[in-house]
């Protein structure tokens, strides 16, 4: 068995400034619709989603990484809790996030069997 780990730290407002910026055109560059609707506009979600998309994609290995596009890694919500909505395969992916008034640090243990 193999553990790989990841962590990403994403500052609220220049994600916000991004958004802001660039609207649907930024957005659709990291998420897809179905996952939009899970995020209906909540800026703390986004950045705590992409930030596990970011954590996620810095765990895997190289040969996942050449065949998997960073947007193909999508997240869902759940009663305020962040869940894949597709499995990695062959792949356990347990994650874990904080937050604070200016950022979101997202951190993944993904488990190779």
């Amino acid at each position: 068995m193999k553990i790989y780990t990841g962590i990403d730290i994403t500052e609220i407002e220049r994600f916000k400034k991004a958004y802001e910026k660039y609207k649907e055109k930024f957005l659709k560059k990291i998420f897809f619709n179905d996952e939009l609707e899970f995020l209906k506009g909540n800026l703390l979600k986004m950045c705590i989603s992409f930030s596990f998309k970011e954590a996620i994609w810095k765990t895997l290995p190289e040969q996942i990484q050449q065949k998997l596009l960073f947007k193909d890694i999508k997240i869902g919500w759940d009663k305020g809790n962040p869940f894949l909505l597709e499995i990695i395969e062959n792949y356990e992916i347990v994650f874990s996030y904080s937050t604070t008034e200016k950022y979101v640090v997202a951190f993944v243990l993904l488990i190779e069997p």
